[in-house]
């Protein structure tokens, strides 16, 4: 079950954007710690908390989406308009406290990655309900959102361990999911060219 997690944190010695991602949502993480503080740490119905969080989580979603996936140059507005729809969500669901954000955290789970390569709302957002709730990893996804959701609560650095976990269990989930697919359509082909030859 945790295979992907594992393979997640190997990556990050192999692959140097991951590192890369996962050293600046740790220091994204360190900068709103310390916004958090000033403002008044994990007051939900503060203005300044929702600012806070969706200058983190539009950015985090920039990052994750920007250099973790091979993108089109035509999707960068798509990743823009995305990220900002997913930080405006992660936002209102924290100022609605923590069941709606959990919600909306797993719904767009992989939003970040999926708005750098398409390009259409309903492409994205049936792609994302499609990984996070049709496929065998739900369960994985429930406890990465999870745990990102829980250490995140932690005084002074949740925001901080959260992001790069995120980074991390985003990256691994998505490429375990993609290679499933990958391998669901070579053995859907793979039948109709036997019978076709």
């Amino acid at each position: 079950m945790f295979e992907g997690f594992i393979k997640g944190f190997q990556e990050l010695i192999r692959d140097t954007k991951l590192a890369m991602v996962s050293v600046m949502a740790l220091v994204l993480g360190f900068v709103a710690e310390v916004l958090y503080f000033f403002a008044g740490k994990y007051d939900f119905l503060d203005l300044d908390f929702f600012v806070i969080k969706l200058f983190e989580e539009i950015v985090l979603a920039m990052l994750i989406g920007s250099l973790l996936v091979q993108r089109n140059k035509e999707s960068f507005l798509s990743l823009l308009v995305f990220s900002t729809f997913y930080g405006v969500a992660m936002g209102l669901g924290f100022s609605l406290f923590v069941l709606p954000a959990f919600v909306v955290f797993m719904f767009l789970f992989f939003v970040p990655l999926l708005s750098a390569r398409n390009d259409s709302v309903s492409s994205i957002l049936t792609e994302s309900y499609r990984l996070v709730f049709k496929k065998q990893k739900t369960v994985e996804v429930f406890l990465a959102a999870a745990i990102v959701f829980v250490v995140w609560f932690i005084p002074f650095v949740g925001s901080i361990v959260s992001n790069f976990l995120r980074t991390v269990f985003v990256y691994a989930l998505f490429y375990s999911l993609e290679g499933m697919t990958h391998e669901a359509t070579e053995s859907d082909s793979g039948p109709a060219q036997s019978n076709s030859g």
